[in-house]
């Protein structure tokens, strides 16, 4: 009986509970943010909730430009998840285009994986943003209201998420086709938590061939409880960023002709540090309030050690603030595109800007 209440990661979520508690103020006006979003993608008032519709044209006519620090180098692309921020990879990818980089394998998880997989499949940073700006929230959020009602009947069971996401699925195969992961122009993986054995599964060009892109990019945004898990070899998977948010592995495993790393981290602070809370001993409740700082302290050490692998020859783009996807705005970004076109913009500018200074580095 004590060890199912007071074991350590039991203890680990009471101190989640009491750092909520502590910000119930700043947590109550996300929450009502985040309702006001949920409530307009999955049940839109007809005539008064309306699709956005977005230009296209973010970017400035081609400009290209020369990194001569990166001449002629094999580029791998690692990108944390962030939900829809992580849009701000397309950003990123049209300055690589002006630069005339070589991008030789890319590595995602959650979010990045949505709008780096078209990449993978051959199409250009333009293509890709007309593609994801031109969705429909029906195209790609299908909630799923039958079971979600039958949950008091059943005591839960056999529920597994409220959003289907096989929408998505859908999208993908049509504008991608059915094309496997091992005939991708562009190496790519994402990394899958495969739930029923709660191991963190790699996949893609070399370690799954013959699953298509459309599946992987479906499999690696399922957030338990949000999203329904995907079967894939006969066991149920979902959104490998809860173990790992920074998947550089795969490409150091399978890639040795990559010289150079360009990262894009749009889910923790800048070089993946920790929040500050310095001074907490000396307020009330000291104690608890260091409750922040085991939140996500197992997860931020995984993204560093990841790092650490290619940091000597890593570029770290940060093109948006941690705040924006912090607590529910994760889920928020995902299902309110409104700020989609800005986290474009950001990664382009961040991306060209953070070039140039690492070339003046390096003269």
């Amino acid at each position: 009986m004590l060890s199912k209440i007071a074991g350590p990661f039991q203890v680990k979520q009471y101190f989640h509970w009491v750092s909520h508690a502590l910000n119930l103020g700043s947590d109550l006006q996300e929450d009502l943010s985040f309702v006001r979003a949920l409530r307009q993608t999955l049940l839109p008032i007809p005539y008064l909730d309306r699709e956005p519709v977005f230009s296209t044209e973010l970017f400035p006519p081609f400009r290209p430009f020369t990194v001569q620090a990166l001449a002629g180098k094999k580029i791998g692309i690692v990108a944390t998840g962030g939900s829809g921020a992580l849009i701000s990879t397309l950003g990123v990818m049209r300055a690589l285009e002006e630069a005339g980089l070589e991008v030789a394998a890319i590595s995602t998880c959650s979010g990045s994986t949505l709008f780096l997989a078209p990449i993978a499949a051959g199409l250009s940073a333009q293509e890709a943003v007309d593609f994801v700006l031109g969705w429909r929230s029906d195209e790609y959020v299908d909630p799923e209201w039958r079971s979600l009602l039958k949950v008091p009947l059943t005591l839960g069971r056999g529920f597994t998420g409220v959003v289907k996401v096989e929408a998505l699925e859908r999208l993908y195969h049509q504008r991608l086709g059915g094309v496997m992961l091992g005939d991708l122009p562009i190496p790519f993986y994402a990394n899958i938590w495969e739930i029923d054995h709660n191991r963190l599964l790699y996949l893609g060009s070399k370690t799954a061939p013959d699953m298509r892109l459309a599946r992987l990019a479906r499999a690696s945004i399922t957030l338990p409880v949000f999203m329904q898990p995907v079967e894939i070899d006969g066991a149920l998977c979902g959104d490998g960023g809860v173990i790992n948010i920074f998947p550089a592995q795969p490409l150091v495993d399978h890639h040795p002709e990559i010289d150079f790393f360009i990262g894009v981290n749009g889910f923790y602070p800048e070089n993946f540090d920790g929040e500050d809370h310095s001074g907490w001993q000396d307020k009330t409740w000291s104690v608890l309030r260091a409750s922040h700082q085991s939140r996500h302290g197992q997860h931020l050490e995984a993204a560093r050690m990841q790092l650490h692998m290619i940091q000597d020859r890593c570029l770290l783009l940060h093109p948006v603030n941690y705040q924006d996807i912090k607590g529910v705005k994760f889920y928020e970004q995902f299902i309110d595109r409104s700020r989609w076109p800005e986290f474009i913009v950001r990664g382009y500018y961040h991306a060209r800007r953070s070039l140039a200074l690492l070339d003046r580095a390096q003269a």
